[in-house]
């Protein structure tokens, strides 16, 4: 019986490391993900949907740029984007270099074309997104860039 016993758990253990294997992090399936949220998140300029560009961020998710403090959180997150309107953005191209990380955070480095009307480019750059599971989804947790284009002396 307790052979029996025996074989029986150790035949439940082998099952149980073959289902962890089945969900183990998958950088691959990451990067696709991390492709459809850049998409979504230049559509939501074009479309002007502050909504979609929001959910593209954890609920305590901050962009960084330059000459300004860190805007974290939905509302911050918001004032951004419109701003960005504001400014004639109305769409971003994301191109992504590089993507290392494991199962809490992903990083992201790549660059970006702000496009303006008749998709005229208004600013380029290069960014740095850490990305986090939040609600079964990557999302942006930090978002930092910086523009390629001259400093203006004022």
């Amino acid at each position: 019986m307790k052979k029996i016993l025996i074989i029986v758990f150790s035949v439940s253990l082998l099952g149980a490391c073959k289902n962890e294997k089945q969900i183990a992090f998958d950088l691959s399936e990451v990067k696709t993900a991390i492709s459809e949220s850049n998409k979504a998140y230049g559509e939501s300029f074009a479309i002007g949907d502050s909504a979609m560009f929001i959910s593209r961020y954890t609920t305590d998710g901050c962009i960084m740029p330059a000459n300004t403090p860190k805007l974290c959180g939905p509302q911050a997150l918001g004032l951004f984007f419109k701003g960005a309107l504001t400014m004639g953005v109305k769409n971003i191209v994301l191109t992504t270099e590089a993507v290392m990380g494991g199962p809490e955070f992903v990083v992201e480095i790549g660059t970006y074309d702000l496009k303006g009307d008749a998709n005229i480019s208004l600013d380029n750059g290069k960014f740095m997104v850490v990305w986090k599971m939040e609600d079964g989804k990557w999302k942006m947790f930090r978002d930092i860039f910086t523009t390629n284009l001259p400093a203006t002396i004022h």
